[in-house]
């Protein structure tokens, strides 16, 4: 029993453990962020993606994705992802453009696409510099903190 009590100890004591480190995906340039969580038997990591032009829509609007994926001893996680998109120069000020907060419920191995703006809210077709920003949490079964993260700054023309 002693040694089973220090097992569970140890495994609280890293339940919201979070790290942040370069982006190096294909799909991301340096200075973009991935960030990871472990919360009880569940791993999430979240990817900010460049804003970028819409293809899909049938106007010029201007968004950017996370992608999140868990792996887990659960059957799911729910993640709550809230974004920021923000325009403004690399460095400098910055403006809050448009904003998401959106939960999902990830399947274990899978992934889900959270993106900022979301449908039905403020959207955004200016050209200019732009950057997305995100605030992730694992909310069940077990909670934990993604933590904050960001993408490259792109120009959009």
């Amino acid at each position: 029993m002693k040694y089973q009590l220090g097992a569970i100890f140890a495994a609280a004591s890293v339940a919201c453990m979070v790290a942040a480190a370069p982006a190096g995906a294909s799909d991301q340039a340096p200075g973009a962020t991935i960030l990871r969580a472990v919360a009880g038997g569940a791993v999430c990591t979240a990817t900010p993606n460049n804003p970028h032009w819409s293809s899909g829509a049938s106007d010029r609007r201007i968004l950017f994705k996370t992608r999140v994926t868990c792996t887990s001893t659960y059957p799911s996680v729910t993640v709550r992802i809230q974004g920021s998109l923000q325009r403004g120069p690399l460095v400098g000020p910055k403006f809050v453009a448009a904003t998401s907060d959106q939960t999902q419920v990830i399947k274990n191995g899978k992934s889900a696409t959270f993106y900022t703006p979301q449908t039905g809210g403020k959207q955004v077709s200016t050209p200019g510099s732009y950057t997305g920003f995100i605030t992730g949490h694992i909310t069940a079964p077990v909670p934990g903190d993604i933590g904050t993260g960001h993408s490259k700054t792109v120009v959009l023309k």
